[in-house]
């Protein structure tokens, strides 16, 4: 009846992989071209445009997929759902440009006026952001195919058109063609799901869910939002060139494993709507393994590998990034947490304010936190304000999330992750000391390979059932 949900997540894992990847991989190539502040001008810039998209898109593309999923089984009732979302967010989108350029106009000597202006036009595309509807529809493959065309083509444009430190402008230019490319296709594909229909329309129905779903965005951005905005205020920019490269490190591997998760949310909603808790516990187990399968591994390899990684891809005048990744690499394992399965779980099921109140806490935190420790560590900091209050909103949500669905995991069974991957981190250590090797890129190769090899050896000689359930399910192809 439904797209298989493994091939789903395999799709949105490739689309999110490049989502992440594309970015890392300019990143290696303009952090050697424009250097620390360079980056830091537009990672600050970039920044305070997301304030605005975030402002005009309000919550649809979370609250969106929920209505899509629910409703596209009845062409008419998703058709007019579409219609009147899609209005609400041309609305916001039009008072939202308006905002920008006053607060823009009160804020130039701190922003580079250029970058501002080319920015502009990522909140102007904001009205035609609708891939929610593709998420909806769970047309994961679409938005994967349509995704690897924009970013082969921003990237032949990058290599071609940023040459040096004076081409700040088109790398800008580029970013934007990269977002507002996929509205544009996601628009002239719209025609094959829904049409716009202005019968008997009725916006006030979803204002109340819409605010909660905002409110409870706004209260997550904080996290990537204000440590950007206060380095770039107190500190310098170089410092934000800093911490926006280490953030990208670690969102690298935790976007992949919260993009599992992400499937779940049109899935969740139709079996809540269901009432078929069963299926919605088995599925959360699914998941929560395979963050955590993953997660720690990764999370170790990136710590004992933050040098090398740094090195190779942003050069040596970015050494500070090393100590703000090792202090980040937690965030692997919990951000898919919090932004994943029981996230999922709190949106679908209707419990939205626990969701709220999850993320609100943890802002507010984070906010307290970054006034206090920016001042002494500047991106340092920011990294630590992040760690402590993204495991603070996991919590919450885990405990909400098992008032709703008991999700049954063995303690055994993690046990045999977490010794494979205490091995495998020994094992990475020692090949780090070779010497032989000189070629760094290689010796990162081996120890990533090393690592893996030895990790998933473990796990099955360990007999992880864990491990043989995901293995068999993809055998499968269900």
């Amino acid at each position: 009846m439904e797209k298989s949900i493994i091939k789903n997540a395999i799709f949105n894992t490739i689309n999110k992989g490049i989502q992440i990847l594309f970015p890392l991989i300019t990143t290696s190539y303009i952090s050697r071209v424009l250097g620390p502040i360079g980056v830091g001008e537009i990672s600050s810039v970039q920044n305070l445009t997301t304030y605005f998209t975030i402002f005009a898109a309000l919550g649809i593309p979370s609250y969106g997929v929920r209505v899509i999923s629910q409703t596209k089984k009845n062409q008419k009732l998703c058709n007019k759902a579409f219609t009147e979302l899609f209005i609400i967010n041309t609305i916001s989108t039009l008072v939202c440009i308006l905002l920008y350029f006053y607060i823009l106009n009160m804020t130039y000597n701190i922003y580079n006026c250029t970058l501002a202006l080319i920015f502009s036009s990522l909140i102007f595309f904001n009205f035609a952001n609708i891939e929610w509807l593709y998420q909806g529809f769970e047309e994961y493959r679409y938005i994967t195919i349509r995704s690897i065309f924009i970013k082969l083509l921003s990237l032949i444009f990058l290599f071609l058109l940023v040459k040096d430190e004076e081409d700040i402008v088109w790398y800008a230019v580029i970013i934007c063609f990269g977002i507002g490319g996929n509205y544009i296709l996601n628009l002239i594909n719209l025609k094959k799901y829904v049409q716009l229909s202005f019968k008997d329309l009725s916006l006030n129905e979803h204002f109340s869910p819409i605010i909660i779903f905002f409110m409870s965005v706004i209260a997550i951005e904080i996290y990537s939002l204000l440590d950007i905005t206060m380095l770039t205020v107190f500190v310098s920019k170089e410092s934000v060139g800093y911490y926006t490269n280490a953030t990208k490190i670690v969102k690298m591997v935790s976007g992949v494993l919260t993009s599992f998760a992400a499937v779940l949310l049109p899935r969740f909603s139709y079996y809540f709507s269901e009432r078929n808790y069963k299926k919605i516990g088995e599925l959360s187990r699914k998941f929560l393994n395979i963050t955590i399968l993953v997660g720690l591994p990764s999370s170790l390899g990136i710590f004992l590998l933050a040098d090398q990684i740094v090195t190779i891809l942003f050069g040596s005048l970015f050494s500070p990034v090393v100590l703000i990744i090792k202090i980040l690499t937690p965030l692997i394992i919990f951000m898919p947490l919090s932004g994943g399965v029981f996230c999922q779980i709190l949106l679908t099921s209707g419990r939205e304010k626990l969701y709220f109140y999850s993320v609100g806490i943890g802002a507010v935190i984070n906010a307290i936190l970054n006034i206090i420790l920016i001042s002494k560590f500047m991106h340092n900091g920011a990294a630590i304000a992040s760690v402590i209050s993204e495991i603070l909103v996991s919590l919450m949500m885990i405990i909400f999330s098992y008032k709703i669905v008991k999700i049954q995991f063995s303690i055994k069974e993690f046990s045999k992750i977490i010794i494979s991957g205490l091995i495998m981190a020994l094992v990475i250590f020692y090949i780090s000391k070779i010497r032989y090797i000189k070629f760094p890129i290689l010796l990162l190769i081996l120890e990533v390979i090393s690592g893996i090899i030895i990790y998933f050896f473990l796990l099955w000689r360990l007999k992880s059932k864990i491990m043989y359930e995901i293995v068999d399910k993809l055998l499968k192809k269900n």
